[in-house]
């Protein structure tokens, strides 16, 4: 096990093309960067079902083997940055329902939104930060809000250039990224 700050990087959207585990990838580099190991956790990997506990997620109980993986995978992170597209002025069913898989697990964790759409997703960021300062993490200022340009995209609209997509904003990635493994690191020691 490693004693640097283990950073999970929740990819929201779960469309076969997407920008967000494209962007999630060039985070990684930026979290490893900072002095953290990297945890990618697609949702499009993980497939969580609609939630499905008999019980609410503040019992903490448990009973399908989903569940049971995702509370420990979230549980074994020390910080957590959530990309997120806009959909609709919101954030993807997706990852709302991965959010409220827990309670616990979530609860004190240091936390940022990377967002990305037209208006460089602030309503998505907006409604996911409400909800995950509600649920008790400890959200890390802003976030990111990454905007589109026409030109980012090909005529099928698939990303042309995720590295200079991620690029415009790397500077306050970088910056977004060091604060949430300086609160991971903070958190660490004070553990």
């Amino acid at each position: 096990m490693s004693a640097r700050p283990q950073i999970g990087i929740i990819v929201g959207s779960t469309r076969p093309v997407r920008v967000g585990r494209p962007v999630a990838d060039e985070l990684a580099a930026l979290v490893e960067a900072a002095g953290a190991d990297a945890v990618m956790l697609d949702l499009a990997e993980q497939r969580l079902p609609l939630l499905d506990e008999a019980l609410p997620p503040a019992s903490g109980v448990r009973t399908n083997p989903h569940t049971i993986a995702w509370a420990e995978q979230i549980d074994a992170l020390d910080g957590v940055v959530f990309v997120t597209p806009d959909y609709n002025a919101g954030y993807p069913a997706a990852l709302k329902n991965a959010i409220d898989y827990l309670k616990a697990e979530w609860v004190g964790k240091p936390a940022t939104i990377v967002s990305y759409g037209w208006a460089g997703g602030r309503s998505a960021a907006a409604q996911l930060h409400a909800v995950l300062d509600y649920i008790g993490l400890a959200m890390q200022g802003e976030g990111v809000q990454m905007p589109f340009q026409p030109t980012d995209f090909d005529e099928a609209m698939r990303m042309v250039d995720s590295p200079a997509f991620v690029g415009r904003s790397a500077e306050a990635l970088r910056e977004s990224v060091a604060g949430l493994v300086t609160a991971a690191n903070e958190a660490l020691v004070a553990a």
